[in-house]
């Protein structure tokens, strides 16, 4: 009996928790609190449009729209977004993008970001010369048949 009365003991003993009282343990965060400025959101529930912005105190400002174009079929439709947003790199410039996304992409514009180049003349050329490599935006290839 006295041996199960021990056994209980250790049991009890070992299953005691281990934990030490640790009270800065999560004191804070090392980086300063950014304050929000300025933010606005509006939504019309009837067409889904949408206006938001916000503006902090360290330079990042954001403003978006974005409209909705319902398609032919339920569940169908698209949606374009247009707006800009800043932010202070890490260089200390502040750097401005301005965009569109719809059907079309993702289509950025800035002042500190690479242009694409002009159609070269030879690719215009070989459209001219060979339609028939090229196919009309949102149509397929024809394919070949088989004998």
């Amino acid at each position: 009996m006295n041996t199960i009365i021990v056994a209980c003991l250790v049991a009890v003993a070992a299953a005691v928790p281990q934990i030490s009282y640790q009270p800065n343990q999560y004191s804070g965060s090392p980086q300063p609190l950014i304050n929000i400025l300025s933010q606005s959101f509006e939504q019309d529930p009837n067409t889904g449009n949408y206006k938001y912005s916000y503006q902090q105190d360290n330079g990042q400002a954001v403003a978006e729209e974005g409209s909705v174009y319902p398609g032919p079929q339920p569940e169908t439709g698209s949606i374009t977004q247009q707006g800009n947003f800043q932010f202070v790199g890490d260089d200390g410039n502040t750097y401005q993008i301005s965009y569109v996304a719809s059907e079309g992409g993702f289509q950025p514009r800035g002042a500190h970001l690479p242009v694409a180049p002009a159609q070269i003349p030879e690719y215009a050329q070989l459209r001219q010369e060979h339609p028939e490599l090229f196919w009309a935006e949102g149509q397929q290839p024809q394919q070949p048949t088989y004998v």
